[in-house]
């Protein structure tokens, strides 16, 4: 899984096929993020390592990561969707 970057098209948003965000606003998002979950994603996206290599460079088990991971690109999402109004 990879958040692929473009000059002209935009980035595409996790959790959300086919929807693309400015590079800008998908960066104030990530900045948002607690930095536990800036790090996992660095690791994985950014970085493009495998949970493997990521378990690694982080002395964590595997099955951290892929719980780490999946707790970031929900709340990376969620940062992205913005506030939800209250019902």
């Amino acid at each position: 899984m990879a958040l692929r970057m473009g000059k002209d098209t935009g980035s595409f948003v996790p959790g959300m096929p086919g929807r693309r965000m400015r590079p800008a606003v998908v960066a104030r998002a990530f900045r948002a993020l607690p930095s536990a979950h800036r790090e996992i994603l660095t690791e994985t996206v950014f970085r493009d390592r495998s949970v493997n290599e990521a378990a690694a460079s982080l002395g964590v088990p595997v099955d951290v990561v892929k719980v780490r991971v999946y707790h970031a690109l929900r709340a990376l999402s969620a940062a992205l969707e913005g506030p939800r109004p209250s019902v």
